[in-house]
């Protein structure tokens, strides 16, 4: 049965600029499920990015509720968040963010140190291969990120994101630095393997097709989140 995994109630988000108080987020109330992949899109500057923040406990909603993983981190404090982002989050960035000289296995692995499993190393270097093959990557560990493709680098990414399972996958553009097809491929795969763990997933995409894609479409217009379209699961 799937679970809220994102529950926002009104949540506003002020920020000074100079000497003026910005209105980014207005009155935002969000439910996403276990599994669900959701695409917000909206022209630059509407507030997508912000949202990302607060969901991801970068930014502190300036009012209401936000609770992801059953958590309301909107009262919790500085390491309180961190641990919150260890145990329920994966993101995956727009600009890979890989560390260039480590292998593709050790990007992954440093994924499962950083969230204190309490596995063992041989048993991090496992999981971590494992994911690799999930994403067609499994003759490519021992690969240094500057000898892979954009795309493979991507998939990198994408494995280093769910290797911990996480609750949240919080995505930001993450095929802008790819070719259509290879970015096409990539969300499909990230699509099936969320759907797979039950994880669910916040996408920010200018592309009307990616989002098609997606359980669920928003929009993001001048800090208002509104529901655009139903779209059916993909067979």
């Amino acid at each position: 049965m799937s679970v809220p995994v994102i529950q926002t109630e009104k949540a506003n988000l002020e920020l000074m600029s100079g000497k003026s108080m910005l209105h980014i987020l207005k009155d935002v109330s969000l439910q996403v499920n276990s599994g669900e992949v959701t695409a917000v899109v909206g022209p630059s500057g509407s507030g997508k990015t912000s949202l990302l923040m607060i969901l991801g406990g970068l930014e502190r909603a300036t009012s209401g509720k936000v609770v992801v993983g059953g958590q309301d981190i909107s009262t919790a404090n500085e390491d309180q968040l961190a641990i919150f982002r260890r145990q329920n989050l994966g993101i995956l960035f727009q600009n890979f963010h890989l560390i260039p000289s480590m292998t593709a296995l050790e990007n992954v692995a440093l994924a499962l140190e950083i969230a204190e499993t309490g596995l063992s190393y041989a048993d991090i270097r496992k999981r971590a291969a494992e994911a690799l093959t999930e994403v067609g990557l499994g003759d490519r560990t021992t690969h240094l990120p500057s000898a892979l493709s954009g795309g493979e680098q991507q998939r990198v990414g994408l494995a280093r994101a769910i290797v911990t399972s996480p609750k949240l996958m919080l995505a930001d553009e993450p095929t802008g630095n790819l070719d259509q097809d290879t970015g096409a491929k990539v969300i499909d795969l990230m699509f099936n393997l969320a759907r797979k763990k039950g994880t669910a997933i916040l996408l920010i995409t200018h592309d009307p097709n990616l989002a098609k894609k997606a359980d669920r479409m928003l929009t993001m217009n001048k800090g208002q989140l509104t529901e655009a379209t139903k779209v059916a699961i993909p067979a």
